[in-house]
Order: structure tokens, then C-alpha cells, then sequence
């Protein structure tokens, strides 16, 4: 993906734009989705269990 691809723009321009809404204050940031997470707890992901894959078996030595 290219640095000025239209999705990247959008990307950028968005974050300014949260980043606008909360007077490029991170912290401000941050509490307010704490909040948002406070609200709809239902809705967050705790813990995610990551399972790991079954080891990969060798292909099939050919009969040469």
C-alpha cells in the first residue's frame, strides 16, 4: 500500500480529526474510551485465548 494511497489518507485524516476533537490531548483520549468501554461492557474482549496450530507434517517423500 502506498504511503499517499486514498486509504491512508483517510486513515490520517480521521485520527487528525480525533485527535482535533480532543485537544491532541491523549490522555483525554484514552478516558474517554474508558468510558465508552465502561458503557458497553458487554461488548469487550477480555482475554483472547490463542490456540496453537498443530505442527506442520513433511510432505510425502516422492518415490524416485
Amino acid at each position: 500500500m502506498k504511503a499517499d494511497s486514498p486509504i491512508v489518507r483517510e486513515v490520517r485524516e480521521r485520527a487528525l480529526q480525533i485527535s482535533q476533537r480532543f485537544g491532541h490531548d491523549l490522555k483525554a483520549y484514552a478516558a474517554y474510551l474508558k468510558r465508552i468501554e465502561e458503557q458497553h461492557r458487554d461488548r469487550v474482549v477480555s482475554r483472547i485465548t490463542v490456540v496453537p496450530a498443530a505442527p506442520k507434517q513433511p510432505p510425502p517423500a516422492s518415490g524416485a
